[in-house]
């Protein structure tokens, strides 16, 4: 088979997943073991099942709102479409309206 380009939420859903399952993998461990105060009982799997589960939910909801601010924007974002057409020059509109040049205040 041909190599075809990979679509874009496929090149970064992977290593989320992977850095996820083994901070869970961790955690459930720890509190597995942690949970049972000692070497006399037994090891509390019931403890350990939810702490993998928090800890696999909230270490993917992290990594994804650190992924989603960490991306650029599309270019075309900044052209804008309602009052202010450019967000380079927000108040060129304003100079307009009051017949002055951008960028100088009125009265001066």
């Amino acid at each position: 088979m041909a190599n075809k380009p990979k679509a874009p939420w496929q090149q970064g859903i992977k290593a989320p997943l992977v850095f996820s399952l083994v901070m869970a993998l961790i955690a459930g461990a720890v509190a597995t073991f942690a949970a049972a105060g000692g070497t006399d009982n037994g090891l509390r799997l019931d403890i350990g099942l939810i702490a993998f589960g928090v800890a696999f939910i909230v270490s993917l909801v992290v990594i994804s709102l650190m992924i989603m601010a960490g991306r650029e924007n599309d270019t075309d974002l900044g052209t804008g479409s309602g009052v202010n057409r450019s967000s380079k020059h927000p108040d060129r509109r304003a100079a307009d309206k009051r017949g002055g040049e951008y960028g100088q205040k009125k009265g001066h």
